[in-house]
């Protein structure tokens, strides 16, 4: 239940904010539906009810009714007929649950003994013999019982695990195919306005110039917002698999500026490498993502003009590496530092537009790459976004 819930109030939020986005993940939402859990009962839906427990019991009678009537027309001696009872119980123990099988090892003993040991339709037990045997078979009865139904219960298990592995693949795959549509779906037109957009800017003049920049600057918004969505969505239905590999932090840091340059345009950027700072093993892309989010963020909080301090090296304490970004802005709201990075979280000062997910995003990617994210505001004022990062074992680092 927990999956679907999330998945419908994540899709409720955008849909109310952005209603040009309501097909798309009305399709998705329908997805997250089909992989659902009974929202009442957490657990996955029952397929047809089984066997019903009077025709289980009944079940068993008739098996005991028929090894005795074998019995009774059949002259072997009575002590042959005492391991076909018991393979009627175990036959018994493989197709109905504990308490009828139960209630078949009672019954054929009782009629082991009042028809085939002699003398024939009594109780009476004739030697000690006899009373050794009868005691014997019941317990062995009852343990073999027992057994079959504990068989039984474990097949019954497995098949309903294989079952349902094979119902979360084919969810999975699914999920994976309607993620992908929705994706072609939503960056096509998008891709189509950012190359349009500037060509347009570039031959035309005036007040024309002016709204073909207006257009590039929503298309670039609007291409943060999808991206966001995309990659909230991928965090939340675990499709996320990073491909680590060995960086500079120096190269993702001047990727992460160069992505978002237009929103950093007009403000010194300072970038500070210590010499120690090793390679990350990270998944470049998710990486880059992480330190622009975190790069956009300072700027959407900050007045235009203030500089941005990007800094790396080793945490030689805890025995990690780190990538801060530090801004000079107001700071981090005391009431906003313990949600900060949960979903649809803003401060009062935000710029209009945006759903509030950057910095949920940048915990998920960083996570995924064994990391963790961490603020704090400064002691001169601004506020300060660390990405914690495991050092490897210095003999798995490459020298060149």
């Amino acid at each position: 239940m927990g999956l679907q819930v999330s998945c419908r109030g994540f899709y409720s939020r955008v849909e109310q904010g952005h209603p040009w986005m309501r097909i798309p993940l009305t399709l998705a939402g329908a997805c997250c539906s089909s992989m659902s859990s009974d929202p009442l009962t957490d657990k996955p839906t029952e397929g047809p009810l089984r066997r019903s427990k009077a025709r289980e019991y009944a079940e068993a009678m008739a098996v005991i009714a028929l090894i005795t009537l074998i019995a009774w027309q059949f002259p072997l001696r009575y002590r042959a007929f005492s391991h076909i009872y018991l393979l009627g119980v175990v036959a018994i123990g493989l197709r109905v649950s504990r308490g009828p099988v139960l209630m078949a090892a009672i019954l054929s003993a009782a009629a082991w003994d009042f028809f085939t040991i002699p003398p024939r339709l009594s109780f009476t037990v004739l030697n000690a013999d006899d009373v050794a045997m009868m005691g014997a078979y019941i317990v062995v009865a009852l343990i073999v019982s027992e057994l079959a139904s504990r068989i039984r219960a474990q097949g019954e298990h497995l098949g309903a695990a294989n079952a349902r592995a094979i119902l979360l693949t084919e969810s999975d795959r699914l999920h994976r195919a309607l993620f992908d549509s929705v994706s072609h779906e939503l960056k096509t037109p998008l891709t189509v306005l950012r190359t349009a957009a500037p060509a347009l800017m570039e031959r035309t003049t005036g007040e024309q110039a002016g709204l073909a920049r207006e257009i590039c600057q929503a298309t670039d918004r609007l291409d943060r917002l999808v991206g966001n969505l995309l990659d909230q969505t991928r965090l939340e239905s675990g499709i996320l698999a990073p491909q680590l590999d060995w960086c500079d932090a120096r190269d993702l840091i001047q990727a992460a500026c160069l992505e978002i340059r237009d929103s950093l345009a007009g403000r010194p950027i300072r970038t500070e490498v210590a010499e120690n700072t090793s390679l990350l093993r990270v998944d470049a892309a998710l990486m880059v993502q992480a330190i622009s989010n975190l790069l956009l963020n300072a700027a959407l909080y900050t007045p235009p003009g203030t500089p941005i301090t990007i800094r790396s090296g080793i945490d030689g304490a805890r025995n990690r590496a780190f990538i801060s970004v530090e801004d000079e802005g107001p700071g981090i709201p005391a009431d906003l530092r313990s949600r900060l990075f949960q979903k649809f979280q803003r401060g009062t000062t935000a710029h209009p537009g945006g759903l509030g997910l950057g910095l949920s995003i940048v915990h998920g990617f960083v996570a995924a790459q064994g990391g963790e994210v961490a603020a704090d505001n400064k002691r001169t004022g601004g506020a300060t976004l660390t990405i914690f990062l495991p050092i490897p074992p210095c003999e798995n680092v490459p020298n060149d």
